[in-house]
């Protein structure tokens, strides 16, 4: 027991892993009842609210303050085109082609954040680093490659795409997320910043766009909002919650290894719960990625 005292940022970061395999189980339940668009839309709302309260319970005020610096402008660039938008694709590629597939493809954005951070950063990349970029692009290989029962996936080719877009706009907020915080804001108040400027731009898309699947709306119903507003308290709230206790409580590159196992987690809740059937090579592919992942994070210091 006192061995486990020494680890709570540890275990609070498998925690986090398995809530978002159980996150990604319910937007994909709610997607399939009231399409991505809005699925996407509720959850950075409620989202936003149970920060915003969080934010009031820790610092007494919803908001941060903003005229500190200007670093809240990093974070809500960051929040439109990591939350916003590159959730948004991620949400439609998992009615695409599957839940399981579009996380082991999603999970490779620190491939993606590691490439930007080279180019944009000058950060160089080590050894261990390449070869963690390697696996990733070997199990997604594996992943994308594997084939499928006709009609098991509704459009492949446009759900692989956005499940790298999501990656790419995954790693790109990242970026700029650290950019933000380097000018002073803290995690909490970082993650309230983006999350409602994610909300923000949800609202206007809202308006101009229509659901990336048909060329209809889908009605709102109970069941989907019921999934919409469970994923969001597992998800955004709790998950974002317990991932900032993890890298507070233990080593960044340990906690962030550990969140990445998502996609393995998530086989038997794809298997069980969304019926999905997982073919040996996805499995596989699986695998060899998030250990890809997990080099990425371990090798930095």
């Amino acid at each position: 027991m006192e061995y486990l005292l020494t680890k709570t940022g540890e275990i609070a970061a498998l925690t986090t892993a398995v809530l978002w395999a159980f996150t990604a189980t319910f937007f994909t339940l709610a997607g399939k009842n009231i399409g991505s668009k809005w699925v996407n839309l509720f959850r950075l709302l409620l989202a936003s609210l149970y920060l915003t309260v969080a934010h009031k319970i820790v610092y007494g005020k919803f908001l941060p303050d903003f005229s500190e610096n200007n670093g809240w402008i990093y974070l809500a660039v960051s929040g439109a085109i990591g939350l916003a938008l590159g959730d948004s694709l991620l949400f439609q590629s998992f009615l695409d082609i599957g839940t399981q597939k579009s996380m082991v493809i999603m999970s490779s954005w620190p491939l993606f954040s590691s490439l930007l951070a080279y180019v944009f950063l000058n950060e160089m990349l080590n050894s261990v680093e390449i070869y963690g970029i390697i696996l990733i692009v070997i199990g997604i290989s594996f992943v994308v490659s594997s084939k499928v029962e006709p009609h098991s996936e509704p459009n492949p080719i446009r759900g692989i795409f956005l499940s790298l877009g999501g990656a790419v706009c995954q790693a790109t907020g990242i970026l700029l997320a650290k950019q933000g915080l380097e000018k002073g804001f803290s995690a909490l108040s970082g993650t309230v910043i983006r999350m409602i400027f994610a909300a923000l731009t949800m609202v206007v898309f809202s308006f101009f766009l229509k659901a990336l699947n048909s060329g209809q709306e889908r009605k709102l119903n109970f069941k989907g909002l019921f999934f919409a507003f469970l994923g969001s308290i597992v998800g955004p709230f709790l998950g974002v919650w317990l991932s900032l206790y993890a890298v507070a409580h233990a080593k960044v590159g340990v906690a962030s290894a550990l969140m990445t196992t998502s996609p393995i987690l998530l086989i038997p809740l794809s298997a069980a719960i969304l019926k999905e059937k997982l073919k040996k090579w996805v499995i596989i592919g699986t695998f060899i990625t998030v250990i890809g992942s997990i080099l990425l994070f371990v090798s930095k210091p």
